[in-house]
């Protein structure tokens, strides 16, 4: 009787370990494909996978490089799977790995598929100590284990009814492949044959142990682990590219270098002017050309926050920029128009416009109708003058003229100079105010004017000062000088005395200000509510609120932004765009002196001279996406004239249209005028109301790196 116990117990031993052998060819890899790219990832090689191998060939260049594959694994078994995420992990400090299945469940069932997205990403920097010709190899090995069960789930605890109730066994289902199920079987093998000889020597005694070795061993048989690896080879290579911030730089230190170091204060951050550390400014021929954004640029100079300010240089031909290109579309504008806004039509307060078709498109737009209740909320706005939002002409209210017409500033779709995006007025519809210099501006207190020669002027009194009276809101002069008749031979005692009320009592409620005599004309401003000139010129140039409406230009800079750069804003440095309107000569706006004759009657901003000091006084004047009292739609402006300044050399400041920088130069008369580059490169004088060209600023960040190119016109930098 013995040897049949010995004989069933060794017979059941190898059925314990000779249990059906996975088949993990029934788990497959049944789809991986690319899903999307962040930052400069590069794949080197076709994506290879087969069964449960991936082969990944990447090539990364900084931080937040990033690649993502939508993955299926197929599972044909007859056993759920289940995927152990923390198996897939890698000792590299550089690139992370991570998994993500579609419903938050990392079971695979049995008869069914799971679709998971693999994300490799560039994490941390790589050390300089580890590179090698600026590369490093960031190879890795990787597994990802799938078991048929959770690891962590609990065994059922042995008793006396599981082991009545085991009497049929659970079928057993594949061999032990876990750590811990091989111990818990060697141990219950170990543990039967220990029985096996005790019965021998023992007479049968320990028999009663036998069955609940047996069902022990039939347990931990049912909790025996499946695994299927899926092996992920990743070929990635680290490459650090040299920084455009730090090229320009490098350059500077070469014998006869053409690039210059600034030195001096500059402000490149709102509310903060300091010495300059890291501004240079490129003057080169052959080494300032810029392809981003798939657009051309020129290097400009480095910002003291690191960054590296370019100007638009047009849209590249076969991947050059050369200077031999021809035009292409942008937008025009220019005329006025006076039009009939009684009908609805639609209006918004932005627009896109396409090249190919010639046809601007409102963006958001709402319908309206223009009469004396609504048209303060139309004002500046856009209209096709249809109640479609797509036409070929595009009209903007500019001023109001009565209860059903309007003055409105034409645009269209025209070929300009291939280093522009459009041609336009810089404040097309006030140019006859001080305020219209300004980049934004809100009140505009326009100059009105009268010909002493067509005998629109009457005999006058003027004063050199005035009294108010807030009862009865009425100006008296004082300082008084006698009545003048003869303009053309007395103009030179409103010098000292510039207030009039246009007759020879004067006693007004809307008193004048006479800041300029030209051309037999007599120029003023007009005044209520006990305001004074220098009352207007503070709300026009140095309060907080003076920035609330777009220029023309900006609003046509603002919309091309949107359609060309919006989605690499990450990648360009949000900077200060000085529009300095400090007053630096009252000229005819000094009431003790301020003379009304020749250039003396100029009011005078510090760009009325060519300077080169990159300071910014005023934080109403700093322009930027950061700054609440001078706040840019996009990280994008206009060249500062201190800037074209510096660099100096025509050559380099040529284009096909004489065009706008950011910086006001003087107002007079019925002018308002900014610093213009010419198309011979000079720095010259042009009205805000003339039509020239638009050349947007960007700065780029100081992690843009060269991919390729040597900076000439025909191999330019490219900054992905």
């Amino acid at each position: 009787m013995k040897y049949l116990k010995l004989f069933l117990t060794l017979l059941f031993i190898p059925f314990l370990v000779l249990a059906e052998e996975c088949d993990i060819s029934k788990i497959t890899i049944t789809s991986l494909v690319q899903k999307g790219i962040t930052g400069n990832t590069e794949v080197t090689d076709d994506l290879e996978f087969k069964n449960r191998n991936i082969k990944l060939n990447l090539k990364m260049y900084e931080v937040g490089d990033s690649i993502t594959y939508d993955m299926t694994i197929k599972n044909d078994s007859e056993e759920d799977y289940m995927i152990d995420e923390d198996t897939f992990k890698t000792d590299s400090e550089y690139i992370e790995y991570s998994l993500l299945t579609n419903d938050n469940s990392n079971v695979v069932k049995a008869k069914s598929t799971k679709d998971l997205v693999l994300t490799v990403e560039y994490k941390k920097e790589v050390d300089d100590s580890v590179l090698t010709n600026n590369k490093f190899d960031a190879s890795n090995n990787l597994t990802l284990s799938m078991n048929t069960k959770d690891k962590e789930e609990k065994m059922d605890v042995i008793t006396t009814e599981n082991i009545k109730n085991s009497v049929d066994p659970v079928k057993v289902s594949n061999p032990l492949t876990s750590a811990s199920s091989i111990l818990l079987l060697s141990f219950a093998i170990l543990t039967t044959l220990i029985i096996i000889y005790l019965n021998i020597r023992n007479k049968n005694r320990y028999g009663k142990y036998f069955l609940l070795v047996i069902s022990f061993s039939l347990v931990s048989t049912v909790y025996a682990i499946c695994k299927a690896d899926i092996e992920v080879k990743s070929n990635i290579e680290i490459e650090k590219k040299p920084t455009l911030n730090k090229t320009i730089i490098g350059l500077s230190e070469e014998e006869n270098s053409c690039i210059t170091k600034y030195e001096g204060e500059v402000t490149d951050e709102v509310g903060k002017t300091v010495i300059a550390t890291n501004v240079y400014f490129d003057k080169c021929m052959d080494k300032r050309n810029v392809i981003f954004g798939g657009l051309c640029w020129q290097v400009i100079r480095t910002t003291e926050t690191g960054g590296t300010k370019i100007i638009y240089n047009g849209e590249p031909e076969n991947g050059k920029c050369e200077s031999t290109r021809g035009t292409h579309k942008g937008i025009k504008s220019g005329n006025f128009s006076t039009e009939d806004l009684s009908a609805e039509y639609l209006y918004s307060s932005s627009f896109t416009y396409n090249t190919i078709n010639d046809s601007y498109t409102l963006v958001d737009p709402e319908n309206a109708i223009w009469n004396d209740t609504t048209y303060e909320n139309l004002l500046g706005k856009f209209t096709c003058k249809t109640t479609s939002d797509t036409c070929s002409k595009l009209y903007q209210i500019s001023e109001y003229i009565s209860n059903t017409e309007a003055k409105t500033l034409d645009y269209y779709v025209l070929n300009t100079g291939y280093s522009l995006i459009g041609m336009a007025g810089y404040n097309k519809n006030y140019s006859v105010s001080p305020a219209s210099v300004g980049y934004m501006y809100n009140n505009t207190y326009k100059a009105k004017s009268k010909s002493a020669l067509l005998g629109e002027v009457p005999s006058v009194m003027f004063g050199s000062s005035f009294v108010y009276d807030t009862n009865t809101n009425t100006y008296t002069l004082s300082g008084t000088t006698p009545i003048i008749n003869n303009w053309y031979s007395n103009y030179e005692n409103i010098n000292t005395a510039h207030y009039t009320c246009w007759n020879t009592t004067g006693i007004c409620s809307t008193i004048s200000y006479v800041h300029s005599f030209f051309n037999y004309s007599i120029y003023y401003i007009d005044m209520s509510e006990g305001k004074s000139e220098s009352n207007l010129l503070t709300e026009m140039l140095l309060n907080n609120d003076k920035n609330k409406n777009n220029t023309s230009v900006k609003s046509i800079i603002d919309s091309w932004y949107s359609q060309n750069l919006a989605k690499y804003t990450k990648q360009i440095e949000d900077t200060v765009y000085c529009n300095n309107r400090t007053i630096s000569n009252l000229g005819g706006f000094n009431p003790n002196g301020g003379s009304i004759k020749d250039t003396d009657r100029f009011l005078k901003f510090p760009n009325y001279d060519a300077i080169d000091d990159l300071t910014c006084e005023s934080i109403t004047d700093q322009f930027a996406v950061s700054n609440n009292k001078a706040k840019l739609t996009y990280p994008v402006a206009l060249a500062e004239a201190e800037e074209i300044n510096n660099i100096n050399d025509t050559s380099l400041l040529k284009s096909s249209n004489t065009w706008y920088t950011m910086s006001p130069a003087y107002f007079t008369d019925l002018n308002s005028s900014n610093r213009v580059v010419n198309t011979n490169g000079m720095l010259i004088y042009g009205n805000v109301n003339d039509t020239n060209g638009i050349r947007p600023v960007i700065s780029l960040k100081q992690n843009s790196k060269i991919f390729s190119g040597t900076g000439s016109e025909t191999d330019p930098w490219i900054i992905k």
